[in-house]
């Protein structure tokens, strides 16, 4: 390394081809690298999802789910498997363990389900994907008072004029239902031409084809043959033939049938602003910009704005464009802010033009990183940023090191070359364990599990770049540039006011240096157990602050966006209709909240927007929490649930939060009647409910009685609110029986289930593809014949090879019960979930769930030993993540001990270094309670990275105290030399470090406040462990340096003063 040095600090053209390799490529690449608002990962899950049209959810429960489990619960690397078994779909879930590759899984999960031989004749085929957290660039949404086929047609227009744009792959519409054809056949005519529904379809499948009929070889040519009577629309299906007679007489289905050319009846409905409503989603692909997908989106939104029908508009609905741009630019503008401070700050410290070059190694290396981002695969987003900040105070304490060093030699009369590479050879040994003692820190948090752990995965990696380029800057770049700096001051007009006031503060750093801090690391010399002590009393009051409840530990934090969310949930079998009169009285009671705050806020912000820019109301689907951002809406349609999102004005237009309206929606909408459930979220990114208990049992009866005892202790506790369970009375279900006597007519079940199954839910004749959906042909009985139970008595069944017809209750028994709506199971067992939220300031999901796993389930184990439970949502992803810190931290400090341990030679020594890292601890902890913060996972990942980064001030302070013992001064002097006068670059590094992230604790938007406790906990550490450890480490160094006294004086047999004289001629030596 010292030979590196030495040749690069002489050849400037190396030196400069280095730093100028670094500049293009970090140039070129970052204009290369996608932008996004938050990181795309997948979610380490696999997902099969099957339709079985018209089956029941205990149906597909037996038939599909539980067949699909078994095949793949053998597929090496499956953590667990979830199901969800709803009307007519089935999704299982393998959650696969961390490391295993998914699309290796996928492939194994696609292979065993495809050996499944026993899934129903009518189900579709399995659609095995892997799940992942893709994100809209942008949400346009077409709406109007115009019949819904209109608002489809548009939207599939704008779907394929958007998705042939050179910017934009990626299209898809949302919220409109398939297309269908639907045959009614009224009872009276089924009986008039001795027909049935299955019949019917079955004569319309054959006479709707398109088949090769073979070929023909002539002489000349092969002609092929070609039977086409493919109908496609309303008229062509009308015309087929259903009974012809001997005298030519024939009867056509529209003779006797009603053909409707329309949609699904699925309970699917959209509404913006209570109009019917289609949505467009553009996504990014690839290496596609959003803010270019955005823009070229947004021009073309501007070309239709004359071409649309009448009565109907489109607005841009959601923009990731634009929350990106306000996002980077606040990160931005808090960088540059930060890299002004960190260049002041060295300004004041340092030479005028060690200070250049130092902080030219920050363009270096931040420059260099987009290189690096561009070979890794990463994209530019909020938490690659932050991480870019993080690193900004960090990364020039190696340059300030080796420039401060530099500059000294440079002072003493070294010729520029000279002072280069022996300023710099001489720290080299510190400078390189320094950093990879943060880097190993910070490695350790790239292999945190979970979504969490992805979602931040690119904070450590960005700051481990910076960190590696950065000490190459620093060794092999910085020190050539350097050496041609002249001994002394610049003599130059322009900066002797800089000279001057660095000389003012050169003083008043000397005042304070040969004052207070000499008689300070005199006083913890001379009675380092008093200052031991009071380390204790420090670490004791942290733990006060915590058991008092001063600081609460929420998992993860609120990130503030434009949405509020209302998830309503009605009883089972709602109808479509009654939910959205329901979803509308919420809607219309946002709408007044957002009137109430413009009141109040009255004409002092009249050039601000309006608070609400628009509401959007979906029924049907609930939007699936746990996935991070971009978590998309869940696959089942049920009519008896809703969404209803309020649009609100960019975060930094409003000095309204989304979570203040959020509270107040909630507590003016309070409790509705018939109402089963009603959530508010307000959150950006949500990684599940804080409560989410997860509870099995042998029996419905008993698991009623736990969901019941659950949600009754949950209420009993301050601060728990929309406590919601998914235990349902059910929905009303017939259960039919084929009577003994009706095997005289030759029924069997399958011809029982299959003949009413055609006449309520439909027999599917045909699929035609017609465009780009395929449209399914469905024959069953007209609506008003199949809307009430009496309906179904005056249904006929017809036997096989019978031309007459029996009636329903000759042949069936009907039995009623009820059947829950969905069925949710967790490895095999059916499972009911229990969720709840909570107040912030009041409570916390943890506290909320281990009072439930300490107190209430064991007690209720007690009554029903059948009971099992689990955690879910948010604490689930806290109990993976949090161990999983707390091990990498121990990881991170055996392997920072290590690295301190071989350059200094000492078993012992280190661990006076790592005293550093509690009272980094304890800043964090001061620095939390000063800004009001509840402590979160950032604010952990933040204690994890500080440890690596207060450690290096102690390197440097016990390294220069060897050397001094080396040279024969006695331990106390040593102790006091080395602090004194490692001071100046332990307080410049520390300034630097604090400097770079303030900007970003200061900044007043909402949209980062997310980052800050990680931003807190480590320039609160830094700052606190900056002036304490030069107390603490250099009482802990004579503490150690008087045990190996004692020890080798007991072992040798020898006088005190004797081995300290052996000891200090070979400081640094194994103790």
């Amino acid at each position: 390394m010292n030979g590196m040095i030495a040749w690069m600090a002489r050849n400037g053209v190396a030196a400069n081809l280095l730093m100028m390799l670094l500049l293009v490529a970090g140039a070129v690449s970052v204009q290369q690298i996608p932008t996004k608002v938050f990181p795309e990962f997948t979610l380490s899950a696999v997902q099969v999802e099957v339709e079985y049209r018209g089956a029941s959810p205990e149906e597909i429960e037996d038939s599909v789910i539980q067949p699909i489990e078994e095949a793949i619960e053998a597929v090496e690397g499956v953590d667990a498997i979830t199901a969800t078994a709803a009307e007519g779909l089935g999704i299982v879930t393998a959650e696969l363990k961390e490391g295993v590759s998914v699309s290796r899984k996928v492939d194994e999960v696609q292979a065993e389900v495809n050996r499944i031989t026993n899934l129903p004749d009518r189900a579709e085929r399995p659609q095995v994907s892997e799940i992942d957290n893709r994100q809209r660039v942008i949400e346009l949404v077409i709406y109007g008072d115009v019949p819904p086929a209109s608002l489809k047609e548009i939207a599939y227009r704008f779907e394929d004029e958007l998705a042939a744009r050179d910017a934009i792959s990626l299209v898809e519409v949302a919220g409109v239902r398939d297309d269908e054809i639907s045959v009614e056949v009224s009872k009276e005519q089924l009986r008039a031409y001795d027909l049935s529904l299955p019949e019917i379809a079955r004569l319309i499948g054959q006479n709707s084809v398109d088949l090769p009929a073979g070929g023909v070889e002539t002489r000349g040519e092969d002609i092929q043959l070609r039977v086409e009577a493919q109908n496609y629309s309303r008229s062509e299906f009308e015309d087929i033939v259903l009974v012809a007679g001997e005298g030519g007489a024939q009867v056509r289905l529209g003779d006797i049938a009603t053909v409707t050319d329309g949609f699904r009846d699925s309970g699917l409905v959209t509404r913006f602003e209570g109009r019917p409503a289609a949505a467009v989603q553009v996504f990014r692909v690839g290496d596609e910009q959003a803010l270019a997908v955005a823009a070229e989106v947004e021009r073309y939104i501007d070309e239709q704005e004359d071409s649309l029908p009448p009565g109907v508009s489109v607005m841009i609905w959601q923009n990731e464009a634009n929350e990106l741009r306000s996002r980077l630019s606040l990160l931005i503008e808090s960088a540059v802010l930060g890299a002004i401070l960190v260049i002041v700050t060295l300004a004041l410290f340092l030479d005028l033009r060690v200070a250049f070059w130092v902080s030219f190694g920050i363009v270096v290396s931040f420059v260099g990183t987009f290189a690096v981002m561009g070979l890794a695969d990463l994209s530019i987003n909020q938490l690659s940023l932050f991480g870019f900040i993080l690193a900004l105070g960090i990364l020039v304490d190696d340059a300030v090191v080796v420039g401060e060093n530099i500059y000294a030699a440079r002072e003493k009369g070294a010729s520029g070359i000279d002072a280069a590479v022996k300023g710099t050879q001489r720290v080299v040994r510190p400078v390189v364990f320094a950093v990879l003692t943060t880097m190993t820190a910070f490695s350790l948090l790239v292999f945190l599990p979970g979504t969490t752990g992805k979602f931040l995965y690119a904070i450590p990696v960005i700051v481990i770049i910076a960190l590696g380029l950065s000490l190459v800057e620093s060794l092999l770049i910085l020190p050539h540039h350097l050496s041609g700096m002249k001994e002394g001051e610049p003599d130059n007009p322009v900066l002797r006011p800089h000279g001057r006031l660095r000389a003012w503060f050169d003083e008043r750093l000397a005042r304070f240096r040969d004052g207070p801090l000499d008689k300070s690391v005199r006083f913890a010399v001379a009675h380092y157990m008093v200052v031991m002590a009071g380390l204790a009393g420090l670490l004791a009051i942290v733990a006060v602050l915590f058991s008092a409840g001063y600081i609460k530990f929420v998992f993860f934090p609120q990130i503030e966006g434009q949405f509020v969310t209302a998830e309503l949930e009605m009883p089972q079998g709602t109808p479509a209709p009654v939910t959205l009169a329901v979803a509308d009285h919420v809607r219309d009671t946002g709408q007044r909240v957002a009137a109430q705050f413009e009141e109040e806020r009255g004409n002092d912000e009249s050039e601000a927007p309006p608070l609400l820019e628009g509401t959007y109301t979906t029924i049907g689907r609930l939007p699936q929490s746990g996935r991070g951002p971009g978590g998309g809406e869940t696959p089942f349609i049920q009519p008896s649930v809703a969404t209803i999102r309020f649009k609100l004005s960019e975060p930094d237009e409003r000095d309204i939060s989304a979570r203040r309206f959020r509270e107040k929606l909630r507590e003016e909408v309070g409790d509705l009647a018939g109402v089963r459930s009603l959530s508010y979220s307000a959150s950006l990114v949500s990684v599940g409910d804080p409560v989410v208990a997860e509870l099995s049992a042998d029996t419905e009866e008993e698991l009623q009685r736990a969901v019941e005892r659950v949600r009754a202790a949950l209420n009993e506790q301050p601060g728990v609110v929309e406590i919601r369970d998914d235990l349902s009375e059910g929905q009303r279900e017939l259960e039919l029986e084929l009577l003994p006597q009706a095997r005289n007519f030759g029924l069997a079940r399958q011809d029982l289930a299959q003949q009413v199954r055609a006449a309520t839910f439909g027999a599917e004749a045909v699929r035609i593809q017609r465009g780009r959906e395929e449209v399914r042909v469905y024959v069953r009985l007209p609506e008003d014949e199949r809307d009430a139970l009496e309906d179904l008595a005056d249904y006929r069944i017809r036997p096989p090879d019978s031309p007459a017809s029996i009636p329903f209750g000759e042949v069936a028994d009907v039995e009623y019960g009820s059947a829950p709506s969905t069925i949710d199971r967790r490895d095999g067992r059916r499972i009911i979930t229990v969720r709840a939220d909570v107040v912030s300031g009041v409570t916390t999901g943890s506290d909320v769930t281990e009072k439930l796993r300490r107190d209430v389930l064991p007690t209720l184990r007690e009554d029903i030993p059948s009971l099992d439970w689990s955690f879910g949502g948010e604490q689930r992803e806290q109990g993976e993540v949090v161990p999983a810190l707390l091990r990498n931290l121990a990881l991170a400090l055996f392997a920072i001990y290590a690295l301190l341990a071989v350059p200094l030679r000492s078993y012992t020594q280190p661990l006076v270094i790592l005293s550093a890292v509690p009272l980094g601890l304890v800043g964090a902890v001061f620095g939390h309670l000063l800004l009001g913060l509840d402590l979160t996972i950032l604010s952990l990942i933040g204690i994890v990275g500080l440890a690596g980064v207060v450690v290096n001030d102690a390197l440097l302070l016990v390294d220069f105290m060897n050397e001094r013992r080396i040279e024969g001064e006695e331990i106390g002097t040593a102790i006091v030399e080395a602090a004194k006068s490692r001071w100046r670059p332990i307080l410049l590094t520390s300034m630097t470090t604090f400097f770079g992230i303030l900007p970003l604790i200061a900044a007043q938007s909402v949209q980062a406040r997310f980052l800050v406790p990680l931003a807190a906990s480590v320039a609160f550490g830094v700052l606190f462990a900056t002036f304490v450890q030069m107390v603490v480490v250099t009482a802990l160094a004579k503490a150690h340096a008087d045990a190996l006294v004692a020890i080798k004086s007991r072992l040798k047999g020898k006088r005190a003063d004797e081995v300290e004289v052996v000891h200090a001629a070979t400081a640094g030596a194994a103790s």
